[in-house]
């Protein structure tokens, strides 16, 4: 058994992550059957330490190989294991992409070929939404407006409770202008989000009036949160995720010629707060997007036949600290196009992948600020594209803390595992 682990791809041959732990032989050591170490013979912490390294689909096989594997994998501890070094190295990601009822996974860091992914929903020959993308879950929604958190690398899902509109009828507003949503992790209360807004337009006197509801995974219920004293500029446009927070691109005012800006929803303390532009770009009208590049928050603003420059954000809510990405003229390097987006890094950070028209994926090489053709085997022709990790995570919410007092002493039990893990993880990187 130990031979077949390590022949895994990306497991390491020789480890011994503690000097507190008993020594143990060199994987690539070729004993005899009567002397090989049984896979019991490893301790629970070393075990882990050899496995959350490896990819998800291999981790989903081993599942099935014995009982202790099983233990091991679907633990709680070993899944934030798992998780935050897959963030850390940028390992385990994939782009998803949507074409009317369908979707398509393929790893960001081959790029090689699309698979189909079979989701829980039912599509009535219609569009699924992708509502976005949190630590390997999705949220998707239909034409009939179901709403599920769903992790396709384990095949796990939650419909959430159906939840009607509420119109203003006090403020008499009676036309719904805008819905609009934002999906997220929220780490202060180890919680998965949903954040609903619908806005509700009085168009002879251009007043407006918002609702807005959060699902939580933990209290599985919606409820109702400030209301948000905004426009949205784009309609059902996704909230973008970044620095623990949701963002959209708004307006003060129900008129044309207002200046865009950016507004965020921290998912912690769930309130609204302006987010401050590049100088250049406060009070020019120039259509602008907020998107994330690696953990930061980005804008991509579009001067139409010109050129689009794109905008990284290094630290959070710190006007001085915007820089100018890069800038692509409309008729130069990518070629004429009349949308474009950036999506992510590439692992190596030199460049970024850019979707263009919907049509096609293109990497842009910083330094050369050149383009480079991404050729998927199976991409659909016209598509929306959403970065998603590979994961274990699962679609129940955590109750740590909650309920059924556990025994105080399997409690320090875990909480040393989970302390020494956490040194062997910061060791590793």
């Amino acid at each position: 058994m130990l031979k077949q682990l390590t022949a895994l791809e990306g497991l390491p041959g020789n480890l011994n992550p503690n000097p507190r732990c008993a020594p143990i032989n060199t994987f690539t050591d070729q004993p005899s059957m009567e002397h090989h170490p049984s896979m019991a013979d490893l301790p629970y912490e070393v075990l882990t330490y050899i496995l959350f390294k490896a990819p998800v689909k291999t981790l989903i096989k081993l599942r099935s190989v014995s009982k202790p594997l099983l233990s091991l994998i679907d633990s709680p501890c070993f899944i934030r294991l798992h998780l935050r070094y897959s963030i850390a190295t940028s390992s385990n990601v994939t782009v998803i992409l949507r074409r009317e009822s369908e979707l398509f996974s393929v790893s960001l860091e081959s790029l090689n070929a699309a698979d189909e992914l079979a989701h829980p929903l039912m599509c009535y020959s219609n569009r699924i939404r992708v509502l976005g993308s949190a630590n390997g879950l999705l949220c998707i929604t239909n034409v009939a407006e179901d709403i599920a958190f769903w992790n396709p690398s384990i095949k796990k899902h939650k419909v959430l409770p159906f939840l009607p509109v509420d119109r203003p009828c006090d403020h008499g507003m009676s036309v719904c202008g805008a819905r609009a949503y934002g999906f997220g992790y929220d780490s202060a209360h180890d919680d998965y989000k949903l954040v609903r807004i619908s806005q509700f337009v009085d168009l002879e006197s251009e007043g407006f009036a918002s609702e807005v509801k959060v699902f939580s995974l933990r209290a599985n219920e919606w409820r109702r949160v400030e209301e948000m004293n905004y426009v949205l500029c784009y309609l059902k446009k996704n909230g973008t995720l970044a620095c623990g927070a949701l963002h959209w691109v708004v307006t003060k005012k129900f008129k044309l010629d207002e200046v865009d800006q950016i507004v965020s929803f921290d998912l912690t303390d769930e309130n609204f707060r302006e987010l401050p532009l590049p100088k250049c770009l406060e009070d020019q009208r120039v259509q602008i997007e907020v998107g994330a590049l690696g953990d930061c928050v980005s804008v991509t603003a579009d001067y139409h036949d010109v050129r689009v420059d794109v905008w990284v954000m290094k630290e959070y809510r710190v006007k001085e600290s915007w820089f100018m990405l890069f800038s692509i003229a409309r008729t130069e390097v990518v070629g004429s196009f009349k949308y474009l987006r950036p999506l992510a890094y590439s692992k190596s950070g030199k460049e970024v992948l850019l979707v263009v028209d919907n049509q096609r994926l293109v990497w842009y090489d910083l330094r050369k600020k050149r383009v480079k053709n991404v050729k998927i085997l199976g991409m659909p022709d016209l598509f929306e594209a959403e970065i998603c990790l590979a994961s274990l995570v699962p679609v129940e919410a955590s109750r740590r803390g909650y309920g059924k007092k556990h025994n105080l002493s399997e409690e320090n039990h875990k909480k040393k595992r989970d302390d020494f893990l956490s040194e062997g993880f910061k060791l590793v990187l």
